[in-house]
């Protein structure tokens, strides 16, 4: 199977971060002056959580496990 990578990462896929908490892809973000784009994550039981993680970070097995593609 072929690694994942950023240009695989679309908005609504769920990623699954230790501890059992659920997060939906809202948008791809890259920031002037960072070489690593980013992603804003919405908890899928609470739409008022959100986070701004970096690609390295989501595509890390350690932190963030794909869900549905």
């Amino acid at each position: 199977m072929a690694k994942f990578t950023v240009d695989d990462i679309v908005p609504g896929q769920r990623f699954e971060q230790r501890h059992g908490f659920y997060w939906r892809v809202v948008r791809v973000i890259n920031f002037p002056g960072e070489d690593v784009p980013h992603v804003q994550l919405v908890n899928d039981r609470d739409n008022s959580s959100t986070k701004t993680v970096s690609v390295n970070a989501l595509l890390d097995r350690n932190l963030f496990k794909l869900v549905e593609k």
